[in-house]
């Protein structure tokens, strides 16, 4: 797994600092990639609707529509920097349906490169997932 985000995230990528309103990032979902080429969807064209919310307590909050069906998820976070690669790791405590990870441990992983947070889910055939922190 280190090496798979080491692989997808370069220093020279990075920002500074992922910035914060109101103590709450959200952080929506705009971009969907699959595993041909060209396969990209973004906006309203996407599988879903969904969104992040991180508290700054350390606790997340994740809703996706869906064929208007919506659902929700609740759990932990924890920040996480490996030498210049910096990503979430989320530990669900409710919602794991909504999990976007290969592993089946209960955890995602989202990585933090050009102003973007990233899925890794399209390391095991997944959607490529990415979000933009909302100015909302």
């Amino acid at each position: 797994m280190i090496i798979l985000l080491s692989a997808c995230n370069s220093n020279s990528d990075n920002e500074a600092e992922v910035p914060l309103k109101n103590g709450i990032e959200k952080w929506e979902l705009v971009r969907m990639t699959g595993s041909f080429i060209n396969s990209e969807t973004v906006g309203e064209d996407m599988e879903w609707q969904e969104y992040y919310l991180f508290n700054p307590n350390g606790t997340f909050f994740k809703s996706r529509k869906r064929d208007e069906v919506i659902t929700q998820a609740m759990g932990t976070y924890e920040v996480l920097e490996e030498g210049d690669n910096k990503y979430y790791e989320l530990t669900y405590e409710t919602g794991k349906s909504l999990i976007a990870s290969c592993y089946g441990n209960g955890k995602e992983i989202l990585f933090y490169a050009r102003g973007a947070l990233n899925g890794t889910w399209n390391a095991c055939d997944g959607p490529g997932l990415e979000y933009k922190l909302s100015s909302e």
